[in-house]
């Protein structure tokens, strides 16, 4: 194993962690129905892994290459889901059970801008008051930890919205680079 032989590796090894992190976010970008920042990104994607394939192709008989190969995977791999986390596009309904706290929690959540909508339920141990409250994902931890602040036994949780129509909604996700979807 030669420095030439690691730098190789190395650079696979980059360009691994770009391609398939750029490939993670456009899945992302995919599902929620953001076309053009997905094709954009498939384009950027696409060339970033013919280069990295082509350099792989030419130095196939050395094992370096084909860590660095492996591992920039799964680096691309954690470090596309951090970015799109990072990026926090959409919305989630966070659900919260509470079966002491629910009225305190349903105030402070409107007072902080919270859309809150709740419903009488029965749980294991009586009556409860379910909390629905929509908002961008960027918002979440917040929301959570306001919610812990109040009622660290609440029950909550998270699921991802693909639209809303009418009603109290957060605000229309950003659009990465000012395109449509």
């Amino acid at each position: 194993m030669t420095a030439d032989s690691l730098l190789i590796a190395f650079g696979i090894f980059a360009l691994r962690i770009c391609d398939v992190s750029i490939g993670t976010v456009r899945v992302i970008f995919t599902i929620k129905g953001f076309r053009v920042v997905s094709a954009v990104l498939g384009v950027v994607e696409s060339g970033v892994w013919i280069f990295a394939i082509s350099r792989v192709m030419k130095y196939v008989e050395d094992p370096v290459s084909m860590i660095g190969w492996a591992c920039g995977f799964a680096a691309g791999t954690v470090i596309g889901i951090s970015l799109e986390k990072w990026i926090g596009t959409g919305s989630v309904i966070v659900r919260i059970i509470s079966r002491n706290h629910a009225i305190r929690l349903k105030e402070l959540l409107a007072s902080e801008g919270y859309g809150v909508t709740t419903l009488a339920g029965q749980g294991v141990g009586g009556d409860v008051l379910v909390l629905f409250v929509v908002t961008p994902r960027k918002r979440e931890r917040n929301l959570i930890q306001m919610t812990r602040q109040i009622d660290d036994e609440a029950f909550i949780t998270v699921e991802s919205v693909n639209s809303t129509v009418g009603g109290f909604a957060p605000s229309a996700p950003t659009i990465p680079f000012g395109m449509r979807k």
